[in-house]
């Protein structure tokens, strides 16, 4: 009898188990799913990555969103062969890029003014596309998420990322089947930043959403879901060879 596989979410910035939603129903299936709540607890993304080793069983896939993606590509390297498979979504190997820095140092003054609801604001431009961002539902979902997570732990998790960190350099060593994903109108981490990965990456396939922003998983979770599915049962070629859906 085949082992049933275990697969591990981790949510980014301002977010929560909401984000992935719509995956933790559809890859039921395919594998025993569930969302770490790592991100919200440590004040540095070594620290996430060290606490969602410990938790996690022998063998594992894992699928990170943003923050999550750089904290599931820490958990990849300190972990080695017990990372049997890698999904990046909207996210970056190098948290040391000027710009997003200067967003991150702007935000943490605002959270640390406790401007929670400025922030909120802010993000939603940037997390939903400009007609998602007229749709009640998906608003909704972001706030809630936002809520949820609360002006402390977002502030926690804002100067994880201003330490920075460049994992580029560990690409070459990502030796397991790696789905990378990113909208085409992310304004937040552009697709650059995702090419740079998969350009890295040998075993890896990088797949375009058309007209989605940095939220993928709430703004396409069927379309995420689908190729997640591929992915984790091996249907999906990871030949380096760049897909627009």
């Amino acid at each position: 009898m085949t082992e049933r596989l275990n697969l591990i979410l981790v949510p980014g910035l301002l977010s929560t188990d909401i984000l992935w939603q719509g995956q933790l129903k559809a890859l039921a299936e395919a594998a025993d799913v569930r969302v770490t709540q790592q991100h919200l607890r440590h004040g540095t993304v070594d620290a996430m990555a060290d606490a969602i080793l410990a938790e996690c069983p022998p063998n594992f896939a894992i699928a990170g969103s943003s923050m999550g993606g750089y904290v599931a590509l820490l958990v990849k390297q300190k972990g080695g062969s017990r990372v049997t498979r890698l999904c990046l979504v909207s996210s970056t190997a190098n948290l040391n890029l000027d710009k997003q820095q200067e967003r991150r140092r702007m935000l943490l003054e605002l959270a640390e003014n406790g401007s929670l609801d400025e922030i909120k604001d802010q993000m939603m431009k940037v997390f939903l596309n400009a007609d998602n961002q007229k749709s009640t539902h998906l608003r909704g979902q972001v706030e809630a998420m936002a809520e949820n997570v609360g002006i402390d732990r977002l502030t926690l998790q804002l100067k994880a990322l201003v330490q920075g960190g460049d994992l580029r350099g560990e690409l070459e060593n990502v030796d397991c089947p790696t789905l990378i994903l990113c909208g085409n109108a992310d304004r937040l981490l552009p697709i650059d930043l995702s090419r740079e990965i998969a350009s890295g990456i040998r075993q890896s396939k990088l797949v375009t959403i058309k007209d989605a922003a940095h939220l993928l998983p709430l703004e396409r979770p069927d379309t995420v879901s689908e190729l997640m599915r591929q992915w984790l049962t091996g249907e999906l070629p990871m030949d380096g060879i760049e897909l627009t859906v």
